[in-house]
């Protein structure tokens, strides 16, 4: 009888990265860009990982870790500013911006932010680089900090505003429109004869005149 073929070692076998905090959250972002945030759980986590789900709790108690965890590390991303009282408006732009561009590439990211409290190491720093900015300027520290709180508020609303255009049409500025439009003008006179400009400019276009609006507020409070 011929030999019983030998089975394969798995020595042979390809070696499993070593698992880490950040292979973890490298594969909960990859899930969370192929598939969106309802996938990302630990037992899926763990899937992409070919490991259990028991092997993750090392680095991360339960999926509320994980995505401050993925938060962090994609706000960790964005470059900070060295205050300048010269250009302390145009560095509280490019910086609000910047943190608005980071979460939009990641869709769902920012409402995970809603439900826990901004204390991670990247969002600290966030916070610590906008009180410098606005510091830098003829703003009052409370104002700095009411407004701090304002700014933060405005980048989260305009990404996750992103996020519900982009997955529902409902929600896109054209469709808003026509229902404006349809409406009856003896009623909604104002409404229907500005429906273009109630709907007008990207989630982009609507950050900045914010930041805009806030940033004269302080300074008219400042005078």
């Amino acid at each position: 009888m011929p030999p019983a073929p030998r089975k394969r070692s798995t020595r042979d076998r390809p070696a499993k990265a070593p698992l880490s905090l950040d292979a973890v959250v490298d594969a909960a972002l990859e899930l969370l860009k192929t598939e969106g945030l309802k996938a990302v759980t630990m037992r899926r986590v763990a899937a992409a990982l070919d490991t259990g789900p028991a092997s993750l709790y090392v680095y991360v108690a339960k999926r509320e870790d994980l995505l401050r965890a993925m938060q962090d590390r994609i706000l960790a991303t964005v470059a900070l500013e060295t205050p300048d009282p010269a250009h302390w408006r145009e560095q509280l732009h490019a910086l609000l911006a910047r943190i608005n561009q980071a979460l939009v590439a990641h869709p769902g990211i920012t409402a995970t932010t809603l439900t826990e409290p901004l204390t991670t190491e990247s969002t600290l720093r966030f916070l610590e680089n906008m009180l410098g900015i606005l510091l830098a300027g003829p703003i009052d520290p409370q104002d700095a900090a009411y407004a701090a709180d304002i700014f933060t508020t405005l980048v989260t609303h305009a990404a996750i505003e992103g996020d519900v255009r982009r997955t529902d049409r409902r929600e896109d500025a054209g469709a808003i429109r026509e229902i404006f439009e349809a409406l009856p003008p003896d009623r909604f006179p104002l409404i229907t004869a500005h429906a273009d400009r109630l709907t007008a400019g990207d989630s982009q276009q609507r950050l900045r005149v914010a930041i805009d609006v806030v940033i004269d507020g302080l300074l008219a409070r400042a005078r």
